[in-house]
């Protein structure tokens, strides 16, 4: 037996019991913070703040010591996949080759977008769709708790098969544009779902085009729907394009009259139109541009859509309007043309005025308002 001394055998029972705490609470911290394989993308836990460093997370994530459900910690356990029983789900290793990889989203939920080309190798491709749905459902496990508020899944149409394991999963379809679904899931239990409807809105412009100098407004008769004899120039404003734009594009299509913005006269919003989306459409003011001589040209129907297109005396354009046959007279444009016949721009038009956005990185935005007779600033 070695001799040792009373007090170095002190401080090595205190090394010692110290090396076994460590060992514990790194132990434990390794279940929460990590998965039992080396992957590409860190474990959900270090990716969104498992209480250790990055650099510290990373490092024990590499040690590949602890199976993702396991009997010392069910972390995962009460929301395991439905077809996974529990006892399969404590005895089976599930690590991060069983979890989707997946990215922070906006409103503390997560993104999984499935990449448009399969891997030549099923077993080197993490979506493939023979593993798709045990992943998705383990995936969504880890999600709920990490207490995330709902998944997002976009899935491109070569891959349109693994929808079939999304709805199996409980996810349905938000919207699809392009080439490209976009599939959700509301995670809470106790609360309805905020998912918000995609594309509530589409926006519309229609074009009050007066020439003063001859006191006509300009019109348009379409080849098909037409519900009065004559209409503005006008239509649907494309994604991203601002109101004073689409709008000048709009008559220049329809009718080839260059035109300048003025203002918005007014704004009606109705329900129920195409795709059973709402509509918010946008009359707004505009001049004709005159050539070098002076004139104003005269318009030209656009090939395909337009009947017609013509200046039209505004005294016969009022008649029509103001009529009090539901027929013929026009509700909405009775309302447009009082504010024209008006005028007084001054004190009723409401203006456009460009203004810096705060948040960060994101351009200015054109905000339409009353007029402002005193500004200070």
């Amino acid at each position: 037996m070695l001799n040792i001394p009373k007090n170095q055998s002190c401080i090595k029972s205190s090394v010692f019991m110290f090396t076994v705490f460590m060992s514990i609470s790194w132990g434990r911290r390794a279940i929460l913070c990590c998965g039992q394989k080396t992957t590409s993308f860190l474990h959900p836990a270090a990716r969104f703040g498992s209480g250790l460093p990055h650099r510290l997370a990373t490092k024990v994530h590499r040690r590949q010591s602890v199976p993702f459900y396991t009997k010392q910690s069910l972390l995962f356990s009460s929301t395991a996949p439905n077809h996974v029983s529990k006892k399969k789900e404590v005895d089976q290793n599930y690590d991060f080759d069983r979890i989707l990889p997946f990215d922070k989203h906006s409103h503390n939920s997560i993104k999984i977008a499935v990449p448009q080309n399969e891997q030549a190798d099923p077993s080197e491709d993490l979506f493939d769709s023979e593993t798709f749905l045990s992943k998705l459902e383990a995936t969504v496990a880890t999600a709920k708790q990490l207490h995330k508020t709902a998944i997002w899944i976009t899935v491109p149409i070569t891959r349109a098969g693994l929808m079939e394991h999304a709805h199996k999963c409980g996810f349905t379809f938000h919207h699809a544009e392009g080439n490209t679904a976009t599939l959700s899931k509301w995670l809470s239990e106790d609360e309805e779902s905020r998912i918000p409807t995609f594309a509530t809105h589409q926006v519309g412009v229609g074009a009050v085009v007066i020439n003063r100098e001859t006191e006509e407004i300009l019109c348009v008769r379409e080849k098909r729907n037409n519900y009065r004899p004559w209409k503005m120039p006008g239509g649907l404003a494309e994604l991203g394009e601002e109101l004073d734009i689409a709008v000048i594009r709009e008559v220049y299509e329809e009718t080839g009259i260059q035109c300048r913005f003025l203002s918005v006269l007014g704004v009606r919003h109705t329900h129920g139109l195409q795709f059973g989306r709402s509509d918010l459409y946008f009359v707004c003011r505009l001049e004709p541009v005159t050539d070098e001589s002076g004139k104003v040209a005269q318009p030209v129907p656009q090939e395909g859509e337009i009947e017609a297109a013509a200046w039209i005396p505004l005294d016969e354009y009022r008649d029509m309007v103001n009529n009090p046959d539901s027929n013929i007279g026009h509700p909405m444009m009775r309302h447009i043309m009082k504010i024209v016949d008006q005028g007084d721009w001054d004190k009723f038009d409401i203006q456009r005025t460009v203004v810096s956005s705060v948040v960060p990185g994101r351009k200015g935005s054109p905000v339409y308002h009353a007029p402002i007779h005193s500004d200070s600033n």
